[in-house]
């Protein structure tokens, strides 16, 4: 006879977001030191200040940052450079990789733990959520989406706004 284990439970201990507006444009990433402030992309501000707002600072916690398309707007700009220069960008392209967000927060946060990326096409928050409830313990979960670049509009019925979502969950 097959034993079935009780469904864990996702305990959320605290909550971010930020959505661009006509009130709030710009994300606040004023605790990041300046020089590399300046290097940050929309999505790496945008993650990281819903990320600073819920992380229990100085505790090792994995985390688990989840977007559609990431840096979609890197990724364009760095085709238009492949279309008419013949080239890209190597600064550019190491910002465009889905992992680059997660790694400059461990980086800023001297955070040990494992992190991981997760792109799902239009399921990606809720595979980031379900990737999330693996851990055991306190994770931080990131959600963040850049607006949809001119390009792809007519391509989307789902165009968004610039937004982010972080939760510090124990589960």
């Amino acid at each position: 006879m097959m034993e079935y284990s009780k469904p864990k439970t996702m305990k959320i201990l605290a909550r971010a977001e930020w959505r661009a507006s006509a009130e709030c444009p710009k994300p606040d990433v004023s605790f990041v030191p300046p020089m590399e402030r300046r290097r940050l992309t929309g999505v790496e501000k945008a993650a990281l200040s819903v990320a600073w707002k819920v992380y229990p600072a100085g505790e090792p916690i994995p985390v688990v940052f989840a977007s559609r398309w990431g840096e979609i707007g890197t990724t364009v700009k760095l085709m238009r450079q492949m279309h008419e220069e013949g080239e890209m960008s190597p600064a550019g392209f190491a910002n465009s990789v889905h992992n680059a967000t997660p790694g400059h927060w461990s980086l800023l946060t001297k955070n040990r733990a494992p992190y991981t990326a997760i792109a799902a096409g239009p399921d990606s928050r809720e595979m980031g959520l379900l990737e999330a409830s693996t851990y055991p313990g306190k994770v931080l979960f990131v959600y963040v989406e850049e607006e949809t670049p001119e390009l792809y509009c007519a391509y989307f019925p789902d165009v968004q706004v610039a937004h982010a979502e972080a939760l510090l969950i124990e589960n």
